[in-house]
């Protein structure tokens, strides 16, 4: 006990010591499993010490990790060219994606018609128009073998889509499926669907469907759910310039196509049109009109049936000064992301419909389809690619990773 007068002695604090790095792998592993999903993220891990380099790099942890974040950011676009698929790049340094790495010749009687779960899929112009299905990632292409039922001149497909197999279904992220719907010449109203399974290698094919003569739209798939969706206009209001369109559904569960009308006062339109999952999860679309939009839903009525009912109206007009022009054109859209892409007069916008944000990430202006391209892509992590570069870390200093690492 001190006197009066006299000061206590101070204790001397203690810090506590600071935290080691688990010594189990299987723990390490799952902090890593936690980094976000961007091209950098693993490459910079791998460069912390030789243990985080064994384990980013391994093919099964990989795996793990693309499957572990089950939406993937938005890398960029393809778009058709006369004689190659460029890519263009959305992201910025250290994540962005050199145009050469994702980009590929292609034959001329080739086109792009779908784009999903990091997979490409082509379109042969020319007899028998067979399709292939291409792996930017792994640089990786498949060429398939049309069903028998296709490869004549009775029937002819108009509606194409690849995916991967839902997750849980023992998804390997080699495996993907291919759907095509297709018509026959007799009226050209009764559409069958096949779907090709590179697990099996065969085309299992769907019951068919009556339909009225009709002309379908030429935008890629949405895939909502475990079914895809394909807009249409019907082939006898296409000379009246008016609209009247409908929804093209393809059950994958069930193996079954059905129809669902949208609302008759919609303004036709190619570029202004695109069907899309609704806020809760269901079928919707977006329509354009000048610099508003409206997002559209199907909602269960009183008596059991649905009906649409609009969800959400939006206003770009204080964006105008910044895109220019007197109307937005939609040329794309990411499900993942839930983002579209629009063409201004001052190029090509992203825009992502839940936070509104906006970015340009292109300064050329095309009307035609650009394919968004989603993927978990994880670049350099010590594995050479085609072209000798470990493109994405060149851009990053040893100072920012040590930044990254601290924050693990």
């Amino acid at each position: 006990m001190s006197t009066r007068g006299e000061m206590a002695p101070r204790r001397r604090s203690t810090s506590p010591p600071p935290a080691s790095l688990p010594d189990d792998d299987d723990m390490l592993q799952e902090i890593l499993l936690r980094l976000p999903p961007r091209p950098s993220s693993l490459p910079r891990a791998s460069r912390v010490c030789k243990r985080w380099r064994r384990l980013v790099t391994d093919p099964r942890f990989q795996r793990r990790f693309r499957d572990h974040h089950g939406k993937h950011p938005l890398l960029g676009f393809f778009f058709e060219d006369y004689c190659s698929c460029p890519f263009v790049p959305m992201l910025d340094r250290p994540d962005r994606i050199p145009r050469y790495r994702f980009s590929m010749s292609r034959r001329e009687d080739n086109r792009i018609i779908d784009c999903r779960h990091g997979l490409v899929l082509f379109l042969s112009g020319r007899p028998p128009r067979s399709p292939s299905v291409w792996d930017p990632v792994a640089r990786k292409q498949r060429c398939l073998t049309l069903p028998p039922e296709l490869d004549n001149d009775r029937m002819y497909f108009f509606n194409r889509a690849v995916l991967r197999p839902a997750r849980g279904q023992g998804r390997r992220s080699s495996q993907f499926q291919v759907a095509l719907v297709a018509y026959d010449d007799r009226g050209e109203t009764r559409a069958s669907a096949w779907v090709y399974s590179s697990e099996t290698g065969i085309w299992s094919k769907s019951k068919s469907l009556q339909l009225q003569s009709s002309i379908p739209m030429d935008q890629s798939s949405t895939l909502i759910g475990n079914s895809l969706y394909w807009l249409h206009t019907y082939a006898a209001n296409v000379l009246h310039d008016h609209g009247e369109y409908f929804v093209l559904e393809f059950d994958l569960n069930s193996q079954s196509l059905a129809v669902t009308e949208l609302p008759a006062h919609i303004e036709p339109g190619y570029h202004t049109l695109r069907i899309m999952p609704a806020e809760d999860g269901g079928l919707g679309f977006i329509h354009l009109s000048r610099f508003n939009a409206q997002l559209w839903k199907r909602k269960p009525d009183y008596d059991g049936s649905a009906a649409w009912v609009l969800d959400r109206a939006i206003d770009f007009g204080e964006l105008r000064s910044t895109w220019k022009g007197d109307s937005l054109t939609l040329v794309g859209f990411a499900e993942e992301s839930n983002a579209i892409l629009v063409s201004t007069a001052s190029g090509v916008f992203v825009v992502y419909l839940q936070s509104m944000e906006f970015k340009k990430v292109s300064n050329t202006v095309f009307f035609f389809s650009h394919y968004p391209y989603e993927c978990c892509y994880a670049a350099g992590t010590g594995i050479v690619d085609v072209h000798g570069k470990d493109e994405v870390l060149k851009y990053m200093g040893d100072s920012r990773l040590l930044a990254h690492v601290s924050t693990l």
